[in-house]
């Protein structure tokens, strides 16, 4: 076992060492203005006994039925009965309230889309060939906080009234409070980015072990600093300062502790879903750590600081330790 544990440490060390960011490109010539959709806002301005739906089907288009058919459910636009769906969730009184509260909210979104539209420079610079969606906010009836397909993103905003709200005690399942921490103005664009991500660099693992997942992680992290250059590493993996320091502080614990569990190469769903999904904190460490705990240690690293060529721009979710 001490030999198996010196010889993995050895190999990780020489995947995982170093942390240091790359200077921002310069990107100015690339800055095109990002103009979000606000469904949120044209959908709770329907008449709630008849709804004139059809107005926002032609200005939405395919989004449209992404947000009635994915996220609200109601079915297609053609269904006999979408009509008097779409009525009932209009006419709602907590579905009202939160339009209410979103709108008083979110009056201005200038800051985000500034945001987004720096964010998508720098995607361009480093993804030039690639087509950038459409971004559009909804009311999701707190449902998924950000829905992706390979044209557009959509954010939930019911979903980012911060950590205080009162909705989410209030829904059938209260929201846990540790994921409650994550829901605010300011984690918006790091989840919208951190989803569209996602479905453009799909996880095709070799082998579906929890390193692969690990550090795929890592790498979607990793592409995420390159493109929100000026955000702080923890905010980036949806930590708090405190969060990331025990991390630090502990690396070597966290991989022993994987490594003395035979976990690293395990391929078991339920050992997956612990370590990489949130949680208040990560199974069978103190109740210090953050979930995801192992997120800290492959994300921000000098192999892929040194062989950028490896990870932008050819990045296909093939991640494997060889």
């Amino acid at each position: 076992m001490a030999l198996k544990f010196l010889l993995i440490l050895i190999i990780l060390g020489f995947w995982f060492s170093g942390c240091k960011r790359n200077p921002a490109p310069e990107v100015r010539n690339l800055l095109k203005d990002t103009k979000i959709g606000r469904l949120d806002l044209d959908l709770f301005r329907l008449d709630t006994v008849l709804p004139d739906w059809g107005v926002l089907q032609k200005k939405y288009g395919r989004y449209w039925d992404t947000y009635t058919i994915g996220v609200l459910q109601l079915g297609r636009a053609s269904d006999s009965n979408f009509s008097n769906l779409l009525a009932l969730f209009l006419k709602d009184p907590v579905m009202r309230e939160v339009a209410d509260t979103v709108a008083i909210r979110y009056t201005d979104i200038s800051d985000l889309e500034k945001q987004f539209s720096q964010a998508w420079a720098y995607y361009r610079y480093y993804f030039p060939q690639h087509t950038l969606p459409e971004v559009y906010t909804h009311i999701s009836g707190f449902n998924q906080s950000i829905i992706v397909d390979s044209a557009a993103i959509g954010i939930s905003l019911d979903n980012y009234l911060g950590k205080d709200c009162i909705f989410y005690s209030m829904l059938a399942v209260p929201v846990p409070v540790y994921a409650r921490q994550k829901m605010t103005r300011e984690d918006i664009v790091r989840d919208a980015l951190t989803g569209w991500l996602t479905v453009e660099f799909v996880f095709r693992p070799l082998k579906n072990d929890l390193i692969s997942g690990m550090i795929y992680q890592g790498k979607i992290m990793y592409l995420l600093q390159q493109i929100l250059p000026e955000e702080k590493g923890y905010r980036l993996l949806g930590f708090t300062a405190e969060q990331e320091e025990w991390c630090r502080n502990n690396e070597e614990q966290i991989w022993r502790f994987l490594i003395e569990n035979d976990y690293l190469f395990s391929t078991q769903q339920r050992i997956m879903t612990k370590y990489l999904n949130d949680a208040p904190f990560t199974s069978g460490m103190p109740v210090e750590s953050p979930g995801r705990a192992v997120d800290r240690i492959p994300y921000c690293r000098k192999i892929y600081a040194e062989k950028e060529e490896c990870v932008l721009g050819k990045v296909d979710g093939r991640t494997r330790l060889s």
